[in-house]
């Protein structure tokens, strides 16, 4: 009887090892989890209704689920003041890195900077497909760096998914300027 549980504990113990072989070779254990990739495809101002602000992003969700990069892309349209009825095309491009803070909510912020070590906040919240709310807002974390600090007004910019039709001011097109 003794040989039977020594013989079923070596069995049991060289099972397990060529489990372990095997499941170590296997292509999909080695393999990282998949990457998920994000299109948020129109952002407007909600602060400012009447700005034509626009911004999109593509972004990429890592394998843990908690790391999202995102290269966003931005629209302005402003009035030519040489031309009031042409409208002034400009275009940027930046990325951000956000991690998961909650189900549909990612987070990032940036080092502060500056005497008044204003803090730059950018939220995304995920309400379903193209559904995406963006809060940008800087907060100042060093009041007592400067009286200025105290007087700095930090107010958020809302953008969002509604109300993303607007009129335009202008007849006319052409490309704004490019700055460095």
């Amino acid at each position: 009887m003794v040989i039977s549980i020594i013989g079923r504990a070596l069995l049991a113990t060289a099972a397990t090892a060529v489990a372990a072989t095997i499941w170590e070779q296997s292509p999909s254990a080695q393999a990282p989890a998949p990457r998920s990739h994000i299109t948020i495809p129109f952002l407007a101002s909600a602060t400012k209704p009447n700005d034509l602000e626009f911004e999109g992003a593509e972004c990429d969700v890592d394998a843990s689920g908690a790391r999202m990069t995102c290269a966003f892309q931005q629209l302005f349209l402003t009035t030519s003041p040489m031309a009031p009825d042409t409208c002034l095309v400009t275009t940027n491009r930046y990325d951000r890195v956000f991690r998961r803070d909650g189900p549909n909510h990612w987070t990032s912020s940036e080092s502060p900077e500056g005497v008044c070590g204003l803090l730059d906040v950018a939220t995304l919240q995920d309400d379903g497909g193209v559904r995406w709310t963006m809060e940008l807002k800087k907060e100042v974390t060093k009041k007592e760096g400067s009286v200025a600090c105290l007087t700095i007004k930090t107010q958020a910019e809302i953008f969002s998914w509604q109300n993303i039709r607007r009129a335009l001011p202008c007849r006319n097109v052409q490309p704004g300027a490019v700055t460095p």
